[in-house]
């Protein structure tokens, strides 16, 4: 995502064909990952890449998006609005703190239910749909190249335990937030 922002803060002009393209990817790509950086409240959606004015702190503090600072905020904000990105407020706001342990079958079953009610065909059980959602919540919280470093979740074997780290944020205004770095 660090990458992404800085190709497209330096060279507003650029489509998603564009913008991808030192990546080696292509245009789904971008819009990917623009899309990301709209549920994680960095950028407003569409192009040009315009960022929110919390995601200007972000990334003028921490271009990288290494910090602890960062990665609360990035994982608050993907949280916080259940319009943005609901199975995300799902896991953390619903599902984790019900769960001390599961598993991704649990998790799968959860947002059955949760999602379900929109689509059955495309949310209800056995919903490939679901599998890449869990696929990448669960990858999402347990890498250390992306929120893994926050220690919401843990992987031990087929099981996810939840564990309690000491969390920083959320930040409400920008003030606060810049004297958290």
């Amino acid at each position: 995502m660090a990458g992404l922002i800085d190709r497209a803060l330096k060279t507003p002009n650029l489509k998603d064909k564009d913008l991808a393209k030192p990546f080696g990817y292509g245009p789904p790509f971008a819009a990917t990952y623009r899309s990301w950086l709209h549920k994680t409240g960095l950028a407003e959606q569409g192009l040009p890449l315009v960022l929110t004015p919390m995601g200007r702190i972000v990334i003028d503090k921490d271009p990288e998006l290494e910090s602890i600072t960062s990665l609360w905020f990035l994982h608050h904000e993907l949280v916080t609005d259940e319009e943005r990105a609901e199975a995300w407020h799902y896991f953390a706001l619903e599902f984790l703190p019900k769960h001390s342990t599961f598993s991704k079958n649990d998790l799968l079953e959860g947002l059955a239910k949760k999602l379900g009610p929109h689509s059955m065909k495309h949310f209800g059980p056995g919903s490939k749909l679901n599998q890449q959602i869990a696929r990448k919540i669960l990858q999402v919280y347990t890498e250390p190249a992306a929120l893994g470093e926050l220690g919401l979740i843990e992987q031990k074997g087929d099981e996810y335990k939840r564990l309690r780290p000491k969390t920083h944020g959320p930040w409400k205004t920008a003030e606060s937030l810049k004297k958290a770095y």
